[in-house]
């Protein structure tokens, strides 16, 4: 980690309806009509907002202060940054960083393997006061808030499904937060064979590690069902969708569009 606060942030605007997502492979499509969209840059967060309201002079100090506290705790205790199974809680975790231990210990993974949907927490919480509808996409982590359904796109490598599965997040069930995570593609470590796992919750902190535990339990086809059966159990997920070669597996609030 770089520490410091001397790196800037880059926002760049983008007008949604212009948005080119074929060019970043893993990227989450959300078919919104948000009137502003924003392309964020920063150390290691690539992120995507879109929002009702004009709210890109609050994102930077957000999204420094996340920063701020993620880094004071890796340079103080260099093992949470590596460690792939639960940490202890220290005392001087901030209330996000022991979120992230604490939602990610029951699915057994490392507080960061929730990094993305904990950056995604942390910048809705402190944003969506400000706005009517507030959607991030982070990697193909996601927080989404709206009063509309949602359309939502994930890239997959799997012919059997055409490299894309559509998913429907109905308004009832947001605010939430919708992750994926893949054993085939993408920067993050994986030690199943999936090829993409999805985890919805009401926390994206959640989300996040359910859908690396999930991936990381898949090796067979034979698997997709003992999987979804034991991770539905666990927590508060309230949807899962794991994909390997020609077999879905799907439960709880998550569908698939048909179209």
């Amino acid at each position: 980690m770089i520490s410091g606060n001397s790196i800037n942030v880059n926002i760049i605007d983008i007008l949604p309806d212009k948005l080119d997502l074929e060019k970043g492979i893993y990227r989450s499509y959300i078919q919104s009509k948000e009137k502003f969209c924003w392309h964020i840059i920063y150390k290691y967060t690539d992120l995507l907002i879109y929002s009702d309201k004009d709210i890109k002079d609050k994102i930077e100090k957000v999204l420094k202060e996340f920063y701020e506290e993620l880094e004071f705790v890796i340079k103080k205790y260099p093992s949470f940054l590596k460690s792939l199974s639960p940490l202890k809680i220290k005392p001087f975790f901030s209330k996000e960083i022991k979120k992230m231990c604490r939602l990610s210990e029951p699915f057994n993974v490392g507080p960061m393997a929730a990094v993305a949907g904990a950056v995604n927490d942390y910048i809705s919480e402190r944003l969506l006061k400000y706005c009517g509808s507030l959607l991030i996409e982070n990697g193909g982590d996601l927080f989404l808030s709206s009063k509309r359904d949602l359309n939502v796109g994930v890239y997959l490598k799997n012919n059997y499904f055409n490299n894309k599965l559509v998913l429907i997040v109905k308004a009832r069930d947001m605010p939430c937060g919708l992750c994926a995570s893949s054993s085939i593609f993408g920067h993050s470590l994986s030690l199943g064979k999936c090829d993409i796992a999805v985890a919805q919750s009401k926390s994206s902190i959640e989300a996040d590690a359910a859908a690396t535990a999930l991936a990381n339990s898949v090796m067979h086809v034979d698997d997709v069902e003992k999987s979804i059966n034991h991770f539905k159990k666990i927590g508060n997920l309230t949807g899962l969708i794991i994909v390997k070669d020609n077999k879905i597996g799907i439960w709880g609030a998550v569908e698939l569009c048909k179209d």
